[in-house]
């Protein structure tokens, strides 16, 4: 008998939580790159980097820059395991468990997504407290956590999909900066992207990274330039903000309707 696609979706989540917080060196992984980040790497960018504009304190602006490359980082890394799961045997037996099939890649997404949210949200707090010059409202928050989700979701799809269609852990192992950093040098994340010749500009306004770097912003930093005119060259913030997060919903619909199609393409096989 088929247990329902919540009850699915619960037993994913919750097994892949358990195997990313189960040991300790899992627990220090997950804190300890955005604690290095925002306390070392991100004060050194803003030594190096800032002054390209007065008006935009330059710590805060590198600091959601942050987020934008901890969450597809470890929505790639997380793509490892599902090479190791098909490898060991794991994936077998999910799939003989009374679950519908889809639960799995949509539960993984979502458990990598909760582990995302953590890790932003030490960045966020270890931030303010090293001088991030944060202006939000409730408003804002919501904007930041949903580009934020959405960015989550996206790059996890990316990942799941190509785990599935690489199959091996060396293969993939490159996969991993390659897509999940290489995007975030063109987003905006450490200056903007009218900055960038306008070729590679017009390549920018495409990647998800770009649309959920100018939201988080936008959402954090209430009163500066975010970055949706660059992407949307209008006059209304609202709309561009509504414009942004309806384009990240699209790409992340697509991005786990793809994974699950390769997901039941190779696991039919």
């Amino acid at each position: 008998m088929i247990s329902s696609p919540a009850i699915g979706l619960s037993t994913i989540y919750r097994r892949r939580i358990a195997v990313a917080t189960k040991t300790v060196p899992g627990l220090i992984g997950l804190t300890v790159t955005p604690v290095l980040w925002i306390l070392i790497v991100a004060p050194a960018l803003a030594e190096a980097l800032g002054g390209f504009s007065t008006d935009i304190d330059y710590y805060t602006f590198v600091a959601i820059g942050q987020v934008a490359f901890i969450i597809p980082f470890t929505s790639m890394f997380s793509g490892i395991n599902v090479i190791v799961d098909k490898d060991f045997g794991i994936l077998r037996e999910l799939m003989a468990a009374p679950i519908p099939r889809a639960s799995i890649p949509i539960g993984n997404a979502l458990a990598v997504l909760s582990i995302a949210l953590v890790q932003v949200a030490i960045i966020i707090v270890l931030a303010e407290l090293r001088g991030a010059q944060f202006e939000t409202s409730l408003a804002g928050v919501l904007w930041f956590i949903g580009a934020a989700s959405f960015l989550s979701l996206i790059t996890y799809g990316f990942a799941e999909t190509l785990a599935l269609l690489v199959g091996r852990q060396e293969a993939y192992g490159p996969l991993v900066p390659a897509v999940g950093v290489t995007p975030w040098f063109l987003a905006g994340a450490l200056f903007p992207i009218s900055l960038l010749p306008a070729g590679v500009e017009h390549l920018a306004r495409a990647l998800p990274w770009t649309h959920a770097l100018a939201l988080m912003r936008y959402g954090l930093m209430e009163g500066t330039d975010s970055g949706l005119t660059n992407i949307w060259h209008m006059d209304s913030a609202p709309l561009m903000a509504a414009l942004s997060m309806a384009t990240l919903a699209g790409m992340a619909v697509v991005s786990l309707a793809v994974a699950v199609q390769v997901f039941y393409r190779k696991t039919s096989a």
